[in-house]
């Protein structure tokens, strides 16, 4: 700093301080988006052998918050999977395909991110946690089969559980369905659903859980 010949001090361009060097593709990208298409132009150059291997280079690079929650649909598959729900994702001008993922550091496999999605809420699937146990059982003992007359009335009991084995509390959503009928003689009745979200129209029911360790 300095001092003029009225006695006021002005801060020199020299002292300012160095902006910080940049460290990902990101600040060298420019994205161009038209109707049709969308251009990322990079202003740094790379360097690729011509060797006629497969070769990834960084376009961009983001760092987003994410909600994670367990789902398990125990009729269909009994694993659990962890989803990371993201929002703000349509700002980022993702394109659907295949991803490579790594949890905590280690590469778990890959998933798939489609992003043809009204929703304001991107699930990623980050694969199967087998320290959530779930299991799907028919209570033989409770189903039973009556035949009244001209009528056959049958009754079909299953039990859903759903075991936290990790260290640290979890948040779940299951989903099971009960079958419809499309034929007029054929009657279905839900006679209980343990507190489960129910559509009758589809049929679907779902469970959102709070689980502690060991619970």
């Amino acid at each position: 700093s300095s001092q003029d010949g009225d006695g006021k001090s002005s801060e020199s361009l020299m002292d300012a301080p160095a902006p910080p060097p940049s460290t990902t593709t990101s600040s060298f990208t420019a994205m161009n988006e038209s109707q049709v298409n969308t251009v990322f132009d990079i202003s740094i150059p790379y360097s690729i052998a011509s060797d006629a291997k497969k070769y990834s280079v960084e376009v961009q690079s983001f760092s987003i918050p994410a909600q994670y929650r367990y789902f398990c649909a125990p009729k269909m598959d009994r694993d659990a999977f962890l989803l990371a729900r993201i929002t703000g994702w349509d700002k980022l001008n993702l394109i659907s395909g295949e991803a490579n993922i790594f949890y905590e550091g280690t590469y778990v496999g890959k998933s798939y991110i489609n992003t043809r999605s009204s929703s304001d809420t991107l699930a990623i699937s980050l694969g199967r946690d087998k320290n959530v146990v779930v299991t799907r059982i028919k209570q033989s003992e409770l189903c039973e089969k009556k035949v009244i007359g001209a009528q056959k009335k049958e009754t079909l009991v299953f039990e859903i559980n759903v075991r936290n084995k990790k260290k640290q509390e979890i948040e779940i959503e299951i989903e099971d369905q009960y079958p419809l009928s499309s034929i007029k003689e054929i009657e279905v009745e839900l006679l209980e659903s343990s507190g489960a979200k129910v559509d009758a129209v589809t049929g679907k029911m779902s469970w959102k859980l709070k689980l502690t360790t060991g619970e």
